[in-house]
């Protein structure tokens, strides 16, 4: 076991790669490294409270006070780590599939820097003493952590055009951590709400990811209730999917260029989105007189950046994770959905401000695939003798004149993931085409 940590905390199949017996070792970790306060918390899968009670009882042994938040998003365990200024354990493995589970860091609102990763890695690869009976630490129960969180996120919408206005909202939390916040807070918002999929069962009936094939019955839902939009979170509660007035997607980089104007004419300022966000997205913030900064994949990626950045007022990926620097420094998928009630309540129909957004095709695929470091160097051989600008931050990206192409190993799954933008939908799929034939042979 050599590396712990990917690009979203740790994660893998339970039982194998996430074992109670790691979860421990990682709750000590945390009080070795110096936190004598612990946040826990897990979203609803089985295996969940497994580990959230084993990552506890590492984190008592090793003296610290565990806040224990029960099933919660993970921004509500990100917001409590703020509140009582200390690390936080989410115990999540996300979109993955159900026998996957995973431990993500928080510290002081935002997810731990590499630095505390790399602190709770050694001490758990290394070992570490247990203390004495009589100098175990505790454990308390966070009871009002959704309540808290929730009061937060208002402040940060303008409720009085949503309560004036009283939006028919559906809810689809997939039976996931965002079952009960996301429908309560837009309940308290104002608007009028209906949920789907929102017991807290961690029976993933729908699909834990918030895709167009697992949306589908919901889309239908949508447009036979005559709701003005629908909003799907995934399986930890940090993303946000947005259907219109007929149940049809927005598209996930319509949807980020429609957030990135809204925040942009609250305050003007420097956006921060990532190498896969399409070209929609970046014209749509210089269209507003907003700044452009790009970073690899990664909701910690963009936070880092925002956090950086003077002027930075919104940050966002194209899979619906938004991150709103005044709300905290983390992705939010409960605030998200408010943010798009709010716009409605602007501005009218999701659907006709779909049509202010020029997007051209783009396509997006991904490939299974267990050695992907020597896959990606056999990807990068073959790519380069593409003539274009090259890209190496994050995978290899390379942008041609009215084209781009981007291939990179995903930090939380054994796959290859592809994006191809273009001008025209037939260089696009020419494009995709090329790179999918190379990305496929190097997979073997």
């Amino acid at each position: 076991m050599s590396k712990l940590f990917g690009t979203s905390g740790i994660r893998g199949l339970f039982g194998s790669e996430v074992t109670l017996e790691l979860a421990t070792k990682v709750g000590l970790s945390i009080g070795h490294a110096g936190s004598k306060r612990v946040v826990v918390a897990r979203d609803t899968r089985p295996s969940g409270i497994a580990l959230e009670y084993a990552l506890a009882a590492g984190a008592i042994a090793a003296g610290a006070e565990v806040i224990s938040a029960g099933v919660v998003p993970t921004p509500t365990l990100g917001h409590a780590t703020r509140k009582f200024d200390c690390i936080g354990a989410m115990i999540t493995a996300s979109h993955n599939p159900p026998e996957y589970n995973g431990i993500k860091i928080f510290e002081k609102g935002t997810e731990a820097c590499v630095r505390r990763e790399r602190d709770v890695e050694r001490h758990v690869l290394s070992g570490m003493d247990r203390l004495k009976w009589n100098e175990m630490g505790s454990q308390v129960s966070y009871d009002s952590a959704v309540h808290d969180h929730i009061e937060s996120v208002l402040r940060r919408i303008d409720r009085a055009k949503i309560e004036k206005k009283r939006p028919k909202v559906l809810v689809d939390a997939g039976n996931g951590a965002a079952s009960t916040i996301s429908p309560f807070a837009l309940r308290m918002a104002g608007c009028q709400v209906i949920g789907v999929n929102c017991e807290p069962s961690g029976s993933f009936a729908r699909g834990l990811e918030p895709n167009a094939e697992n949306l589908k019955e919901f889309s239908k839902l949508v447009r036979a209730c005559g709701a003005d939009m629908g909003v799907a979170h995934d399986g930890d509660g940090d993303r946000a999917v947005v259907l219109d007035e007929k149940g049809q997607m927005l598209g996930l980089d319509v949807q980020l260029a429609l957030m990135c104007e809204h925040e942009l004419e609250w305050k003007n300022g420097t956006i921060v989105t990532t190498v896969e966000a399409s070209l929609a997205v970046r014209q749509a913030i210089e269209r507003h007189g907003g700044k452009v900064a790009i970073v690899p994949v990664g909701s910690r990626r963009v936070s880092e950046r925002i956090a950086r950045t003077k002027g930075a007022v919104f940050g966002g990926e194209p899979c619906g994770e938004y991150v709103y620097p005044k709300a905290g420094l983390l992705a939010d998928g409960i605030l998200a959905g408010l943010k798009f009630a709010n716009l409605f309540c602007e501005k009218g129909k999701l659907s006709s401000l779909r049509s202010t957004v020029k997007s051209y095709p783009i396509m997006r695929g991904k490939y299974r695939c267990k050695k992907k470091e020597a896959t990606m160097r056999k990807v990068a051989m073959d790519m380069s003798r593409l003539k274009g600008r090259v890209n190496t931050a994050d995978g290899i990206r390379i942008d041609f004149e009215n084209s781009w192409v981007l291939v990179r190993p995903s930090g939380t799954e054994p796959v290859i993931r592809l994006t191809c933008e273009a001008h025209e939908q037939k260089e696009c799929k020419e494009l995709y085409s090329k790179v999918e034939s190379i990305i496929k042979r190097a997979c073997g």
